[in-house]
């Protein structure tokens, strides 16, 4: 057993991918194996990583046979993992050379934690740089993670941390039913159970996402999601938080509704114009009055994504009894 494994997952980023590599075996701390998950690329990662893996016996090069998407191709990788702690990171990210070490410590410093999560670090296309803070200290309670996500319908953690591999094999691997935002779910689940480790240093430079990725076609798609983990997991923290979990669900179609609004601004805001003209679609199957009201007086023509069915509300709506 190696003391870090460091699960890399990669599509079709070969002109990123050297710089990720490179920040990686620059780490301080360097008795790891570097778990490279190729989710079938077809634009020459391939050949780049082999060479890799030639030139650095620490890298470990697979490719999956079928496309498996996130977070299957995750959990692939983290199933060759060999390391006490997993390090789950991203390809197109650069990450600071003092990373791995930095994770480490904070795990070994506290016994109690799941995995670490840091600061972030955004450069955007004209210069301008923006970090991403957490409101915590160096050890967080795992209720306030969730009370955290409770308030805002997003994670303070975002898709990259180091974990240790007992806490996997304790709690299971990313759940694939909810898509690309399965890391959401994850990090409620394992702060269910343990605390949660913070560095309050941006670590880690997040790469921007290519046109073709998910994030940006699957605005709709992550809002059922995100409120299939709200609603599950106000249920598996109210034992701890009972007032607080009794609180959110009397708000939670009001913030339902706000959510929802707030993305359709979001599409105009960006000139996302298909994403727009889902959205209101969606919305004509929507229990609640106003969104499908909105939406009949402009949707009349529009067409929802291919991947919709009108019962994607159901996994965002709670029980009629329950619901305000």
């Amino acid at each position: 057993m190696v003391p870090v494994s460091i699960c890399l997952t990669t599509w079709n980023r070969a002109k990123a991918l050297p710089q990720t590599i490179n920040s990686l075996l620059r780490q301080s701390f360097e008795d790891f194996e570097l778990i490279i998950s190729d989710d079938c690329s077809h634009d020459g990662t391939e050949q780049l990583c082999r060479e890799y893996e030639r030139r650095d016996s620490r890298i470990r090069y697979f490719r999956n046979a079928i496309n498996l998407n996130m977070p299957g191709n995750l959990n692939a990788a983290i199933r060759r993992a060999r390391g006490q702690y997993i390090a789950n990171l991203h390809d197109g990210d650069i990450f600071r050379f003092d990373l791995i070490e930095k994770w480490k410590t904070a795990l070994d410093d506290c016994g109690t934690a799941a995995f670490a999560f840091n600061d972030y670090r955004v450069v955007s296309h004209d210069g301008k740089e923006r970090i991403y803070r957490a409101p915590f200290g160096p050890v967080i309670p795992g209720t306030e993670i969730a009370l955290y996500y409770f308030r805002t319908v997003t994670s303070c953690v975002w898709g990259t941390v180091m974990a240790r591999a007992s806490a996997y094999q304790q709690l299971g691997l990313f759940d694939e039913r909810f898509g690309f935002i399965a890391d959401v779910e994850m990090w409620l689940r394992l702060a269910s159970h343990f605390d949660i480790a913070y560095v309050s240093e941006p670590l880690i430079t997040l790469g921007e996402r290519p046109g073709d990725h998910p994030f940006r076609h699957g605005l709709w798609r992550s809002a059922f999601w995100a409120f299939a983990i709200y609603l599950k997991y106000l249920e598996v923290f109210r034992p701890k938080l009972p007032d607080a979990c009794e609180h959110y669900q009397r708000l939670f179609s009001r913030t339902r509704r706000k959510y929802f609004i707030q993305t359709l601004l979001y599409s105009i805001r960006h000139r996302q114009w298909e994403r727009f003209r889902e959205g209101i679609a969606i919305w004509r199957d929507a229990d609640d009055s106003i969104l499908r009201v909105f939406a009949t007086l402009f949707a009349a023509f529009e067409r929802p994504p291919q991947w919709y069915r009108p019962d994607c509300w159901q996994m965002a709506c709670i029980p009629q009894s329950g619901n305000s």
